[in-house]
């Protein structure tokens, strides 16, 4: 059963696993940011998740929808990252982010699920500004001059936020 306590602890795992990622990367300590991502998988799966299998199945469809869009962007200049994996995908700090954030689709945006504007809103604007706080960290660049790269991928982000939730409707039902 869903409860306030449950999308609590979704979004707070959530931003620990996405800060841990960041964070150890930076300072060339990887491990730690996976240890925290494999104990935030284990919280969402055997704490938060209401159904499992179904969890399962969308948080592995919206991650690589996720890879899907970033090697995109990666691949046309609007991102760059210098360790990318195979020489077109995005980096492994940002695959595990992904697989982070497709689990907060359902739970913690649950009072957007069925928004569209507030969909729109919340992927156009906030999206690219993680990536703005990834280059910060010196883990990616955006494309320049700055506001061309904000309009891209928050163009991007209108479509892809929404789609995430499209997603997760075909997977759970509702």
């Amino acid at each position: 059963m869903l409860t306030k306590k449950s999308v609590f602890i979704n979004f707070f795992a959530f931003y620990a696993g996405w800060w841990s990622m960041l964070i150890s990367n930076w300072k060339g300590m990887p491990i730690i940011g996976w240890s925290v991502f494999a104990v935030v998988m284990a919280i969402h799966f055997f704490r938060v998740s209401v159904n499992k299998k179904k969890d399962g199945l969308e948080v592995v469809l919206i991650a690589l929808a996720g890879i899907i869009l970033d090697t995109i962007l990666a691949n046309t200049g609007i991102l760059n990252f210098s360790n990318m994996l195979f020489g077109v995908l995005p980096p492994a700090w940002l695959v595990g982010i992904w697989f982070l954030f497709a689990t907060t689709i359902s739970y913690t945006f649950i009072l957007i699920r069925s928004k569209l504007p507030a969909q729109v809103i919340v992927g156009g604007f906030f999206a690219p500004v993680s990536y703005i706080t990834g280059s910060k960290f010196l883990l990616l660049t955006t494309f320049q001059p700055f506001p061309t790269y904000y309009m891209i991928h928050g163009a991007c982000w209108l479509v892809f936020f929404p789609l995430c939730f499209y997603i997760s409707k075909k997977v759970k039902g509702f």
